[in-house]
């Protein structure tokens, strides 16, 4: 059931991606069976489809690379056919020579692959025609890929960036909830629980770290992107602070972990700080893209930088050790969850 369920989300996650793919691949053989006069133009989809099942943030870049080794590959294959024919030595020879006009400027792997394949068919069929043919079927295929990717169809890096760190935060507001049960009710177990969670959440937090990148890759190169570019900026600036969240939550959890297993009382006030703290974050989670969201603290919704300024401000003095160290590290994951309202105090 559990191999079901990650099937299913897979699915899930890619179902938009092939269905764009499928439908440029059908316009593409379409378009070029109409501006070619080709019955089976197959290298216009071919070039549609190896463009469009990248993630967002590379498809133009992509379409690029396979067009510029196509081109490579032509002209290398039709300069060999002039000079010395075809054959099966030809063929290696013009494939090889191909690949390192590519290798020059670019070590890209579907560069190389593409003018290594278009230099083989000019060569091995030994038609000129072949080789511009393909050209201009894959050319067909690669800008109707970029009209789709860059203009047509591309997603909102915005949307992407939220609910990538929707997800990502999830773990952390789960866990420093498991953590505050622990302290209330004395479980060194269920802090142990509450690592797990969080560790549970890495999956999450290194899709945040990519989606984050193409995010910033899709401001960059698509029309939608450029639309949002000033809040993708901002956002990213912002939520940057997500993996120090997962990691000050991860340490404070593990000090709950050993101040349980040793038999020590926590401070009231650092119990209500570790809820409070979890209130802030369970806000962030649910509204990552709000600067300043309320939360639910127990004597009522106040703005989350209350709560993370409040408690960052607060010092271990006159602890004992155990306790020390964890209101150091609740001093800590408060600094960080601090910064992802306000990214003003930086983490030292």
């Amino acid at each position: 059931m559990a191999w079901a369920g990650r099937a299913g989300t897979r699915l899930r996650d890619g179902a938009w991606r092939i269905a764009l793919a499928a439908v440029t691949a059908t316009a593409a053989w379409v378009l070029a069976q109409l501006l070619l006069g080709q019955p089976a133009p197959i290298f216009a989809p071919i070039a549609a489809v190896v463009c469009l099942t990248d993630d967002p943030g590379v498809r133009g870049r992509r379409a690029l690379r396979l067009l510029g080794g196509v081109c490579v590959g032509v002209a290398v294959g039709e300069i060999a056919t002039r000079i010395t024919g075809s054959g099966w030595l030809q063929v290696g020879l013009a494939v090889a020579a191909g690949m390192l006009v590519v290798a020059l400027g670019s070590i890209s792997s579907l560069t190389l692959l593409q003018a290594g394949i278009a230099a083989l068919l000019v060569v091995g069929l030994a038609s000129p025609q072949t080789g511009w043919t393909r050209l201009l079927s894959a050319v067909i295929g690669g800008v109707l890929a970029l009209l789709v990717s860059q203009v047509l169809a591309s997603p909102s890096p915005v949307r992407l960036l939220l609910a990538a760190a929707r997800d990502a935060l999830q773990g952390p507001a789960s866990a420093l909830g498991e953590v505050a049960e622990a302290l209330r009710s004395g479980s060194a177990s269920r802090a142990q629980d509450a690592v797990e969670t969080v560790r549970g959440g890495q999956d999450a937090l290194a899709t945040f770290l990519d989606t984050s990148g193409t995010a910033g890759s899709l401001a960059a190169s698509t029309v939608r992107g450029r639309r949002e570019r000033a809040r993708v900026s901002a956002l990213r600036r912002r939520l940057a602070g997500i993996e120090y969240v997962h990691a000050s939550t991860v340490l404070l959890a593990r000090t709950a972990v050993e101040v349980l297993s040793a038999g020590a009382s926590v401070p009231a006030h650092l119990t209500g700080g570790v809820e409070e703290l979890a209130a802030a974050v369970r806000a962030l989670a649910a509204d990552p893209g709000a600067t300043d969201p309320d939360a639910d603290d127990p004597d009522g919704p106040r703005p989350t930088h209350e709560i993370a300024d409040e408690l960052a401000a607060t010092r271990p003095g006159g602890l004992a050790d155990r306790d020390a160290q964890l209101a150091a590290q609740l001093h800590q994951l408060a600094l960080d969850v601090s910064a992802l309202v306000d990214p003003a105090p930086a983490r030292t």
